[in-house]
């Protein structure tokens, strides 16, 4: 088998290869646009069916759950911490670094946790309108499950992160992978206001 060209070994870049400055941040800047245009997709294909659709119903009649607000508020809070927890670390504080991120996490954990239950009533909705009108609890709960399965993926990468910065990996120097973490983050706030916005107006 020819030897990678980048490699000296396996697993080993050659000697003075170096991956260029803001590879990382460009890959995760492409990620999350393809990730927007998921979401573009999907909402605009329901902002179409609810105004459009032949059997939809009147607006006004839609039950959005009421702990969605409490979600709301969760997914805003742990936002506004993980940009807390990256400032602190650029400015070298790292115990109120590990504790910001650490708070990061459990909000994520408790966003997961009340969607739970929002998604079960929103199931039950589904079936029980099926009969009479178009299904719009099932694609209400269908925007929901795919935004938390997002959610569930950037608790793994704050599990992760948080693990590193107990062992000291990260510094005002070294803090990409907080960075990375804290765009995700900061496109998931933006993603579910525009759904839960929309969900609101729609109803």
């Amino acid at each position: 088998m020819p030897a990678d060209p980048l490699s000296g070994g396996p697993g080993q870049l050659k000697p003075g290869y170096h991956v260029p400055t803001g590879t990382g941040t460009f890959g995760m800047i492409l990620f999350l646009i393809a990730l927007f245009m998921l979401f573009a997709a999907a909402m605009l294909g329901y902002v179409l069916i609810r105004v459009h659709g032949p059997k939809s119903p009147a607006l006004g009649t839609i039950h959005v759950p009421q702990s969605l607000w409490l979600s709301t508020a969760l997914v805003i809070a742990a936002s506004f911490t993980i940009h807390l927890a990256q400032k602190s670390l650029r400015r070298e504080h790292q115990p109120e670094f590990r504790r910001w991120l650490m708070i990061t996490l459990a909000l994520a954990v408790a966003f997961v946790l009340v969607q739970a239950p929002s998604m079960t009533l929103l199931l039950s909705q589904h079936h029980a309108s099926m009969t009479n009108s178009m299904p719009l609890y099932g694609f209400i709960f269908f925007l929901v499950l795919v935004h938390a399965l997002h959610v569930v993926g950037g608790i793994v990468a704050l599990v992760i992160t948080n693990s590193k910065a107990t062992k000291g990996h990260y510094d005002h120097e070294h803090y990409l992978p907080v960075h990375h973490a804290a765009m995700y983050w900061h496109f998931l706030d933006g993603v579910w206001l525009t759904m839960f916005i929309t969900f609101l107006v729609l109803r």
